[in-house]
């Protein structure tokens, strides 16, 4: 498994983490508000579970690949992130990231700037490095969406050229996340399923390799 790409694929999770935040004439402060709501409503929930839906486009070539998974967020620090392929785990100090098609384990530390976030960094620090604007409100039955986009300031650095967020309004919940990379590669997560109810253990947080996995550990 590349290492850069790994990477890409964590910080796009990351945003998945935090994990799991056109109307004319609406003023910044409004978006403002909007992102300090969703921020608000996240950093009260001490455990977090979701089912998510992935669908990545490749622009080169124009394809699509489906991911079905759940991720767990603990304390903002902690996070799980299960699919059919992969399995992305940290306990706030290293990241796990084992690869089930190649039986690969990349082990390494959090760094900021490895692309590896935290879920509470990219609630709380990605913003401040991003422009944000409301582009749209949607209707979902009696719900409003507000539809928000991310664009990076000068001199921010990174994998990703911009996101769009779809909360809801009330809830203050994330719904889809759309990320897009340098390259105009796009990551769409659809989140459904939020259960901040259920209490997560730490050994959830933690990882081990399975029999004849391929460890890479990159923190020596």
């Amino acid at each position: 498994m590349n290492k850069r790409f790994g990477l890409k694929k964590i910080t796009s999770l990351c945003i998945l983490l935090a994990l799991f935040f056109s109307l004319n004439g609406l003023a910044a402060a409004d978006v403002n508000k909007i992102i300090k709501k969703v921020q608000n409503t996240y950093d009260d929930m001490d455990n977090l579970t979701a089912s998510f839906v992935q669908v990545e486009t490749f622009k080169l070539t124009g394809t699509q690949t489906e991911t079905a998974g759940k991720i767990y967020i603990k304390d903002g620090k902690k996070y799980r992130f299960e699919s059919e392929d992969q399995v992305v785990v940290t306990d706030g100090k290293s990241v796990w990231t084992y690869n089930n098609l190649s039986n690969q384990l990349l082990i390494d530390n959090v760094r900021e700037n490895s692309g590896a976030l935290l879920p509470r960094d990219m609630l709380f620090k990605y913003p401040k490095n991003h422009y944000a604007s409301l582009l749209r409100e949607e209707k979902d039955g009696y719900r409003t969406i507000f539809v928000v986009r991310l664009d990076p300031k000068e001199d921010t650095s990174g994998f990703l050229s911009a996101v769009k967020l779809w909360i809801q309004d009330k809830t203050w919940l994330i719904q889809k996340i759309e990320a897009v990379d340098l390259n105009g590669n796009s990551s769409l997560y659809k989140i459904t399923n939020i259960d901040n109810h259920t209490k997560l253990t730490d050994d959830l947080f933690t990882y081990s390799a399975p029999a004849g996995a391929d460890v890479v550990d990159m923190r020596k």
